[in-house]
């Protein structure tokens, strides 16, 4: 990202003010959010009381992307701002939006959150502890993929409710309700998963950017990650998957839909494995998990 249009941006928006105000397009006060999946929680909450501004758009990486003018701009006249807390983009972008928009509410959803602490990237392939793995993202810290743990999401759930009546102390009833319903929703869903997972033979799988670390410590399976700190698996990093899959009996290639498919493709037609396609950053939340999950559960009748 480039120094000189990120000031740019930025200061742009200070020619409107900083307060919180309603969209004179449609009269909804506005809600931003940094990731797709986060809109869902959002509409479950509150339908349709606000509109929702999504900073990272369908297909793009939450790793490094820039938001274009019009969405900081709805953001600056946003009620409150809910941010994941420990992704790349946000990393970029916070302190300059948090020094510019000083009465803007912000709502860092990762905290409270029961993280994944990711540790050197030496020891990935030997770490299997449920609180603390690597596979391959490019630097140490928090994963940030909490959203995909139905436990978390309960969490998450909670804060973005205080935030939205906070923002608007005239919906309180209508987020307390929802929130009460959803909760239960997400408990029987967390009992579900926990039914259809626990039995399964075939536990361990690969998935080429490591999303996953979430389903896997609550319900004790194990991730393998193709990628290599963020980058394309070398030839040696190939062949200790392939042993892997052997030893293992891994049947099952993850892949998100906006990656190159060939390298899992390529280590798929190796080890005689499938490749399924997941879209974690989708603002379906709730059906993207139940086919992940579904995915998961067919490890054991692949051939």
């Amino acid at each position: 990202m480039k120094r000189i249009s990120f000031i740019f941006l930025l200061s742009s928006l200070l020619l409107t003010g900083c307060k919180p105000k309603p969209d004179t397009r449609t009269d909804q006060p506005i809600v931003t959010v940094s990731i797709l999946p986060f809109k869902y929680f959002v509409e479950q909450l509150a339908g349709e009381k606000f509109r929702v501004n999504v900073l990272v758009p369908p297909g793009a990486d939450h790793h490094s992307y820039e938001p274009a003018p019009r969405q900081l701009q709805e953001m600056e006249e946003s009620s409150v701002l809910f941010i994941n807390g420990h992704l790349g983009f946000e990393e970029a972008w916070m302190p300059g939006i948090r020094s510019n928009n000083p009465d803007l509410k912000i709502v860092d959803l990762s905290e409270g959150i029961n993280l994944i602490i990711i540790e050197d990237a030496e020891a990935e392939h030997d770490d299997h502890e449920v609180e603390k793995s690597d596979h391959g993202h490019s630097h140490e810290g928090p994963d940030p993929h909490y959203w995909l743990s139905v436990k978390e999401a309960k969490l998450i759930a909670e804060k973005m409710a205080r935030g939205l009546q906070a923002a608007d102390p005239s919906c309180e009833n209508l987020v307390t309700g929802n929130l009460r319903k959803l909760e239960q929703r997400l408990d029987s869903l967390d009992n579900q998963f926990k039914i259809t997972l626990e039995p399964l033979k075939h536990r361990s799988f690969i998935i080429f950017h490591p999303a996953l670390n979430y389903i896997a410590r609550d319900y004790n399976l194990i991730q393998h990650a193709m990628e290599e700190g963020g980058k394309e698996p070398a030839a040696s990093h190939f062949k200790e998957l392939v042993d892997l899959s052997s030893a293992e009996q891994i049947n099952t290639i993850f892949i998100q839909k906006e990656y190159d498919q060939e390298n899992a493709e390529t280590l798929a037609r190796e080890i005689n494995a499938r490749v399924v396609i997941i879209d974690p950053m989708s603002d379906d939340w709730i059906n993207e998990l139940q086919r992940i999950v579904r995915e998961l559960a067919a490890m054991d009748i692949v051939k």
